[in-house]
């Protein structure tokens, strides 16, 4: 991918000894779809990431369990080009290895058991619900299947997948070093085996919902019949990488006009895609107001409150961007702002003043300068005074 350089904007080359913590959790589940994910499944050595199958008795009642294990990353990427290089698991023993993006939320299934998820939701780190799109770059279904793809998190989200197929049919062995990527574009999301062309989605014809999301390298014991003997073996990864570029004028925040309707239907409280912080029930979606869609952001309370919904963005090119959003207050003037901040430079703020109408405002020229920053609206106001925000932009100039 010529196009996005050399250079990484963040990468993973597996060449320690243990799993950077700093950059990822693990994923932790069981019994979930036949089998255990462990962290004593994961290793690194020789170069390489290990997700390792084996049968051992995890849950204590002396029976031979089906386990391995996986990584969450804790930092969240948006559009850009994702690459890994793997040789995977082929024996017998279903084990479904997968190279993915997906955003989570706080009581998603067979993801949550790494403590520290919670934790950083909790400590607003991450969106308590960001699952709105999963990208698989694949997911392959030993010992000689593999497909790819995206899935729906979100209502009017189209599913489109590329169908499964043996490692002959696509040209390869899935059993020896190959290169696998995925290019995530607003018009496009294009998977690579190998630097060949696979498989092309129309995000227009999809209507997926952007949203900045996790990435996972996960080998999952598959439904595994109690007949199945798993030759010890593993999934490997030599790196990851994940690389961007300029693109102006494209917005990089998710969720922006806070229209996305997730299929799990999470409480009214909940601003997909966002972080919320402080008196997190007076963050709300609201129905009644908007600029356009169907939904918008609104801030208020029946008691005094303080209030700050946001999103962090995290590897993302360097340069001057612009701030947007359309917003309206209350008369009685609650201290409102519209922030940024993170971005290697000042905070930069505008106070967003009491008014019935929608009025458009605007940060200009904001320096980022460590492919960092935090987009923000926090209020400090007075029982039932009010927000509301709606079309949200980010944009590189």
């Amino acid at each position: 991918m010529a196009q996005y350089g050399s250079t990484p904007a963040y990468a993973d080359e597996f060449n320690g000894s243990s799993v950077n913590l700093t950059d990822w959790y693990y994923r932790l589940t069981g019994p979930y779809a036949g089998g255990y994910m462990t962290a004593d499944a994961v290793t690194v050595s020789g170069g390489a990431l290990r997700l390792n199958y084996s049968q051992r008795d995890v849950s204590g009642d002396g029976i031979k369990d089906f386990v391995s294990g996986g990584l969450i990353s804790r930092r969240l990427f948006g559009y850009g080009y994702y690459e890994i290089r793997a040789r995977l698991y082929d024996g017998a023993a279903p084990l479904h290895t997968s190279f993915w993006s997906m955003g989570i939320r706080s009581d998603l299934l067979g993801a949550l058991g790494d403590p520290r998820i919670k934790e950083d939701i909790a400590n607003s780190v991450l969106p308590e619900h960001n699952h709105l799109f999963e990208i698989d770059g694949f997911e392959h279904d030993s010992p000689d299947r593999l497909g790819m793809g995206n899935v729906p998190g979100s209502h009017g989200t189209v599913l489109a997948r590329h169908p499964y197929m043996s490692g002959a049919e696509y040209g390869v062995n899935f059993a020896d070093w190959n290169v696998y990527g995925y290019e995530y574009t607003p018009q496009t999301i294009k998977f690579y085996i190998n630097g060949i062309l696979r498989f092309t989605i129309d995000n227009a014809a999809t209507k997926y919902e952007y949203a900045p999301m996790n990435f996972w390298l996960t080998a999952l014991p598959f439904f595994p019949k109690a007949t199945d003997t798993v030759t010890p073996g593993s999934s490997d990864f030599d790196y990851f990488r994940y690389y961007n570029r300029p693109q102006p004028g494209v917005n990089l925040l998710g969720n922006p006009s806070f229209d996305a309707l997730p299929r799990n239907n999470p409480g009214a409280w909940l601003v997909p895609g966002w972080i919320e912080s402080d008196d997190r029930p007076a963050s709300q979606i609201a129905t009644d107001d908007v600029v356009n869609g169907g939904r918008s952001l609104l801030h208020t309370g029946t008691s005094a409150y303080s209030v700050t919904t946001k999103q962090d963005l995290t590897g993302i090119p360097d340069g001057r961007y612009t701030l947007t959003a359309w917003v309206k207050s209350s008369a009685g003037r609650p201290h409102a702002q519209m922030r940024v901040l993170n971005h290697g430079g000042s905070e930069r703020a505008v106070a967003i003043r009491g008014s019935s109408e929608w009025t458009r405002v605007t940060i200009r020229a904001v320096p980022v300068t460590n492919g960092k920053a935090t987009i923000a609206f926090t209020s400090h106001a007075a029982a039932n005074e009010w927000l509301r925000v709606d079309n949200v932009s980010f944009t590189r100039n």
